[in-house]
């Protein structure tokens, strides 16, 4: 039970926990065993140090008011009062407790502000990646990654596969601006070789069938003759390369039946052998 709930706390739950343990520990140490010249009261640093970085450089300060308030205690408990208690000892000894515990919290604060701000610039580097720069659609890696985390969500959703015919690249991108217009928030489109994939919301197989048929109308209106294939998660597929694949084959099956594309030749020659 104790494993448990230690593997369940924060890193800055679980330093100031083996904060508490360690001035418990030098309090109990000085108190039984402490005197002039011992250096037991040195484990302190190691609480402040540990609170420090739990915190930052309020938190270790208070973590050294508090290591020179233990300190006092423990000789008074001891009935070894010396120099130390109301002396300059004291003093000298407060003052590098706080510091420590300033230094250290300040430093520590300091880096996960770095670390964040890290962490952040990176996530904006990953973003830009998985987009195209010129029509801001997102790459195979980045509609993979869109599908695997909608996906983990286990909400319902479409896959759609599109094939357009423009006759440039201009074309190509008026069109995927076209299909943005349509999209709802959280929704995306990706360009994947000669197709257009769009991953939206949808709570159903028909709903996603209706989902392709109006970006099909969109288009239209845009004058642009496009075919879309649909997938249902999680009905059809738990990952992109399920559910793409089978919005893919939809996708041609359609085609075939508008007369877009012939069939597969492997098909053609089934069909033309004698019975």
């Amino acid at each position: 039970m104790g494993v448990a709930r230690l593997r369940s706390l924060t890193v800055p739950q679980r330093l100031e926990a083996s904060a508490a343990f360690v001035y418990l520990l030098v309090f109990l140490l000085l108190v039984l065993y402490g005197r002039p010249g011992l250096g037991l009261s040195q484990g302190f640093y190691l609480a402040i140090v540990l609170v420090g970085l739990a915190g930052g450089a309020w938190t270790g300060a208070a973590a050294g008011v508090l290591a020179a308030a233990l300190l006092v205690g423990s000789e008074l408990v001891a009935h070894t009062a010396t120099a130390t208690v109301w002396g300059v000892g004291l003093e000298v000894r407060l003052v590098s407790y706080v510091l420590a515990g300033i230094v250290v919290g300040y430093f520590a604060q300091r880096g996960r502000r770095m670390l964040g701000e890290s962490l952040r610039v990176l996530d904006d580097l990953l973003h830009l990646a998985r987009r195209e720069v010129e029509s801001g659609a997102l790459t195979a890696d980045g509609i993979e990654a869109r599908i695997a985390a909608r996906a983990s969500q286990r909400w319902p959703f479409a896959v759609l596969a599109g094939s357009l015919a423009v006759p440039s690249e201009g074309s190509l991108r008026d069109a995927m601006r076209a299909i943005a217009a349509t999209l709802g928030d959280g929704d995306d489109v990706a360009r994947i070789g000669d197709k257009l994939a769009v991953v939206s919301a949808s709570t159903s197989a028909t709903a996603s069938s209706d989902r392709a048929a109006e970006i099909e109308r969109a288009l239209d209106r845009a004058g642009v003759a496009a075919t879309f294939g649909w997938a249902f998660f999680p009905q059809d597929g738990s990952d992109a390369l399920a559910l793409f694949g089978t919005a893919s084959e939809r996708l041609q099956a359609r085609r075939h039946a508008l007369g877009e594309s012939a069939p597969a030749a492997v098909v053609t020659e089934l069909r033309s052998r004698p019975a």
